[in-house]
């Protein structure tokens, strides 16, 4: 499939590329309902992974490979990319862009972004594995198991070597010689990102870990190239390595889309083998589509946005194409109407949108939303899941039948998981071995509030800073509610040195249950008609506290009249489940929580911790979030036959 940027620069000025005719939008009204400034190029375009760089005529522009190399041949010069940060705000006959703000002088004059080796512009390196002042410093990009060792990663996507293929290389030929060392072995930076149990032969009669769970091998559309058109280096993906081949987590919030399928492929659950499968696991990659990804003038693209170039529609239109693929190449969909099968939804009101078609299978999210009859809360049009659309080839039935008639979130065969939160997103919880702090707030919420956006979080964090502000709870209570210029200080320091945390909805779900969690602070959960992370498979009712949205002015009364000797018994019972929304059996996420641990002891000059558990017989690798859902899909093999 041929895709291109919107605009390309050739040697005689701009190309418009011709836009497809068979949407009700044109071009122009679809650019003013949603700008995407990403997809426009004044330079050198890469069909492969939609991403400008600086036009092959100039000094430190892109050539690509020859017409007659390989498929997957590397350019001939790598080339600075632009970006849509950079861009130019004037066409080359002097007509201004509404999409450029870079005088074309900072780009193609001698001192230029594109000519000069040191530029007076400087251009963001937006895309992964290009670091350095102007970009010139290559290193590893992101790839799922970094294609486990048997492949090259390009931005995401898995050139695999001669003899292995799969969304990670995991899968060998018959004739492979799989007692070959793969990249790992030259590449020391990425042994720690390699781990592919399933690709071992096991004996007969072996003992295997169920539940066992093939991956589907889905066309790149689905997955892989939506890392490859991602915005930004850290979109997407939950980890990341540095220009000098280190790595770190990154903090992209639906970061579990590919967190999640990262620790699926190096557990002992995967197999490779369909037949043996207990759930067939979908991957698609519907979050990192709506981030948004670098935007191309594509058919399939407008397909998934369809007519009214929405957001939610376009996720819902990948799943229900996702679905079809499965359906018209594989028999496993229809040997059980998909009840083992597993879709995995992290946007924010993703669980939302599933379309029917799917909603037989098992649906993991983050919104835990229960109520028959729901609307969108986004404050967003482009994120409305019910916004109607109809045309007489896409749909002449209109798009709310798709996905109406279901609850977001079915108590009996859905499962709200943990968001993504890196180790170092709570190093300061006394639940790492950090230091223990007094608790000297009552209760504590900081996050976006937007008082301006009214459907935001159903009005709930804008009436709780008014109330918090008008009341005067900071100095009366102890109880601070608001955005980081008005509460300040190191988050997770806060968190750590709080009673209770406001667990409050954003634009669908939020990820405050995990960060009170994971800092031993008694979650207090203000959102009718939603369930939290595990709230279906742990007893979490001496563990949180519940406050109807109705007695928002009643806050201050409930959490000051719970008794210190309850408090105590609560955070007792939190510290046997806290380790559940952590994802330490993950591999990379399990070396960064011991370097935590081990820094936390160094300081206090006490031994390590075996583990970061606060009650003796727990072990957090064991007993993760991973781990948790592993074990409730083994409790729910019966149910799916």
């Amino acid at each position: 499939m041929k895709r291109h940027c919107a605009h390309t620069y050739t040697d005689n000025g701009f190309e418009r590329h011709p836009q497809p005719a068979n949407l009700s939008l044109g071009v122009k009204e679809r650019e003013s309902i949603w700008a995407f400034p990403s997809s426009r190029c004044a330079g050198f375009c890469d069909d492969t992974i939609a991403a400008c760089f600086c036009p092959s005529n100039t000094t430190y522009g892109r050539i690509p490979a020859p017409p007659h190399a390989r498929l997957d041949a590397p350019p001939e010069r790598r080339g600075r990319p632009m970006g849509y940060l950079c861009q130019p705000d004037k066409m080359p006959d002097g007509q201004h862009t509404n999409w450029g703000t870079v005088d074309p002088e900072e780009l193609w004059g001698p001192a230029g972004w594109c000519m000069a080796e040191q530029p007076k512009l400087e251009c963001h390196c937006m895309l992964d594995g290009f670091g350095g002042p102007v970009c010139e410093t290559p290193y590893e990009p992101f790839c799922l198991n970094q294609c486990s060792g048997r492949g090259e990663c390009n931005l995401g996507f898995c050139k695999c070597h001669e003899g292995w293929h799969g969304i990670d290389c995991a899968q060998p030929s018959q004739a492979v010689d799989t007692s070959v060392p793969g990249l790992e072995a030259a590449r020391p930076w990425i042994r720690d990102f390699v781990h592919t149990p399933a690709a071992r032969e096991f004996p007969a009669g072996a003992t295997r870990k169920r539940p066992l769970i093939y991956v589907y091998e889905l066309p790149s559309e689905y997955t892989t190239l939506m890392l490859q058109y991602r915005l930004f280096a850290e979109y997407c993906t939950p980890r990341i390595f540095n220009p000098d081949n280190t790595s770190y987590f990154t903090t992209f919030t639906y970061g579990a889309e590919t967190g999640f399928l990262e620790a699926l492929l190096q557990s002992e659950h995967r197999t490779l083998d369909p037949e043996e499968a207990d759930f067939f696991y979908v991957p698609v990659f519907t979050a990192c589509f709506m981030s948004p990804v670098r935007d191309v003038a594509d058919s399939l693209f407008d397909f998934w946005y369809n007519v009214a170039f929405n957001r939610a529609q376009g996720a819902a239109n990948m799943l229900l194409e996702a679905y079809h693929w499965i359906r018209g190449h594989l028999p496993y969909w229809d040997r059980r109407g998909g009840r083992d099968h597993i879709w995995l939804v992290t946007h924010d009101e993703a669980s939302c949108y599933v379309p029917a078609a799917i909603r037989p299978s098992i649906i993991l999210s983050h919104w835990g939303r229960t109520d028959l009859n729901h609307t969108s809360d986004t404050g967003y049009p482009a994120d409305n899941y019910l916004w109607e659309a109809e045309h007489p080839q896409f749909e002449p039935r209109g798009w709310r039948r798709k996905v109406e008639g279901f609850p977001c979130f079915n108590r009996t065969k859905d499962l709200v998981i943990p968001s993504f939160k890196p180790p170092e997103h709570w190093r300061a919880s006394p639940l790492l071995g950090a230091l223990t702090r007094e608790r000297s707030w009552l209760g504590f919420h900081r996050g976006r509030v937007q008082p301006e956006n009214k459907a935001f979080s159903r009005g709930i964090r804008q009436r709780l800073e008014q109330l918090a502000v008008d009341q005067g709870w900071k100095e009366k209570h102890r109880i601070v509610v608001g955005e980081r210029d008005k509460v300040e200080g190191p988050y997770s320091e806060l968190l750590a040195s709080s009673v209770f945390c406001l667990v409050i909805m954003g634009d669908g779900w939020t990820a405050r249950m995990e960060d009170a969690m994971l800092h031993g602070c008694i979650p207090v959960v203000i959102m009718d008609d939603v369930e939290v992370a595990f709230e279906t498979v742990l007893d979490l009712s001496d563990v949180m506290l519940r406050v109807p949205q109705s007695d928002l002015e009643q806050l201050p009364a409930i959490l000051s009249g719970v008794p210190e000797e309850r408090r105590e018994e609560m955070r007792a019972r939190l510290a046997r489940v806290w380790h559940r929304y952590s994802y330490s059996s993950y591999p990379p996420y399990a070396k960064q929580l011991r370097e935590l641990q081990e820094g936390h002891a160094a300081a206090r000059d006490a031994p390590p911790l075996s583990q970061p558990a606060t009650v003796p017989g727990l072990d957090p690798r064991q007993d993760d979030a991973f781990e948790t859902v592993m074990a409730w899909l083994y409790s729910r093999i019966d149910a799916t036959r």
